[in-house]
């Protein structure tokens, strides 16, 4: 590895590299480096930096129509999935209490949309197509209820999740202000004795279904709160440590009254302007639209058996209440297992200093903390068959790639 400054220092837990004291094409000498770590002082990281940037030239250049094209593509796919979803969440399937086609569908239907479609779109990768507009980083979902319901509605604000992933995980990758380290947020969790690991268990089974709304919605809206305190030299800044500030935070943290939250953001301006609109879309309105159709169906005589509108109504919403919690609990797990499991694993590394955006180590960085899975139909080949394992993915089997180059 070529020499850095010490903000470009690579650390493992375990193995501290500072190469700030070493002279041009010094070797590391392995009192320095364990052997699982030999392999840096080969690397030469201004020569791989060259490689990356100009690789992220070609690419940049040859963006155009056929981007566009594939993006329209899947953002029919993610809304057919919805409709679809929408279209059987009132109707029963057999003797089941709930339909899985629906559940399915519903659930996939939200990954997509975040996962693929705002995601790639909020980190401006179509800002420089002719999109007529309709995908720019800068008014996809911002601004207003009104955009965040037609452009991307879920549970974390868009302002919030733009400042907390874009800027502070891009761009703190493995380090502790990395708001979304998974090996420190669950630090607590995992300090636990192996005496407690059914609690751990239940704990993670727990999270996996709810952390969307319980720990992603609050934790990107609490740093969006402290990016606004920042800009304005808020002066309840002097009163948060280093620490409570990178500490994550989930619903309940703020004890609902008093609490380290309450410096961050009231109830009100949480339960009303970040989870309030998808909680009302999703779970009263969807519901209540149901079961409108479904009276109006059984008025007219459509709907088999003679139901009365009003049975017909209830039974409606019902159905589609269970499954759109189904959904609920299913797109969390999905999400959870095509996202967390990009930035955990006992071999990547973590990082105790920081490192200058798109310097040689940010680049080594997002290699060596970062993991792809599958991708395409892994032969390289390119159609609906390869599209279809990336879309089940969320797109987010690329990841070295996407945090080599996120904007």
């Amino acid at each position: 590895m070529a020499t850095r400054a010490s903000q470009h220092a690579l650390s493992r837990a375990g193995t501290e590299l500072y190469l700030d004291d070493l002279v041009p094409n010094e070797k590391l000498s392995a009192e320095k480096l364990s052997a699982e770590d030999a392999w840096i002082s080969k690397c030469d990281l201004d020569a791989f930096a060259a490689d990356i940037k100009a690789l992220g030239k070609t690419l940049a250049a040859q963006q155009g129509d056929a981007d566009v094209r594939h993006l329209n593509k899947i953002v029919c796919w993610q809304r057919a999935c919805t409709a679809l979803g929408v279209a059987t969440m009132a109707m029963p399937l057999g003797p089941l209490p709930f339909n899985p086609i629906a559940v399915w569908f519903l659930s996939l239907g939200v990954l997509t949309r975040w996962t693929i479609v705002a995601h790639h779109v909020c980190h401006g990768g179509f800002d420089k197509c002719d999109t007529g507009g309709r995908y720019h980083r800068f008014t996809f979902g911002v601004g207003s209820v009104y955009r965040r319901c037609v452009d991307w509605l879920d549970w974390m604000l868009v302002e919030a999740w733009n400042v907390e992933h874009n800027q502070l995980h891009h761009y703190s990758l493995g380090e502790d202000s990395d708001p979304d380290l998974v090996e420190r947020n669950l630090d607590n969790l995992r300090q636990m004795p192996a005496l407690l690991a059914p609690v751990k268990y239940l704990v993670i089974a727990f999270l996996t279904v709810t952390w969307k709304w319980f720990y992603y919605a609050p934790n990107t809206f609490k740093v969006l709160s402290l990016n606004r305190m920042r800009r304005e030299a808020d002066p309840r800044l002097e009163k948060l440590s280093t620490q409570l500030q990178e500490d994550p935070c989930v619903v309940g943290d703020w004890h609902f009254l008093l609490g380290p939250s309450s410096l961050f953001f009231s109830n009100v301006e949480f339960f009303v302007r970040v989870l309030g609109p998808f909680f009302t879309t999703r779970f009263l309105l969807l519901p209540a639209a149901a079961a409108a159709a479904a009276a109006a169906l059984a008025a007219g005589g459509v709907l088999p058996g003679g139901a009365e509108p009003l049975a017909a109504a209830h039974a409606a919403a019902a159905a589609s209440l269970v499954n759109l919690v189904l959904a609920e609990l299913l797109t969390n797990a999905h999400a959870f297992l095509v996202v967390a499991t990009n930035h955990c694993g006992d071999d990547l590394y973590r990082f105790e200093q920081h490192a200058a955006p798109r310097s040689p180590s940010f680049y080594m960085r997002q290699v060596t903390s970062s993991v792809n899975f599958a991708t395409g139909d892994g032969r390289g080949g390119h159609g609906h068959a390869a599209d279809c394992v990336d879309f089940l993915h969320g797109w987010l089997n690329y990841q070295i790639e996407h945090h080599l180059w996120p904007d």
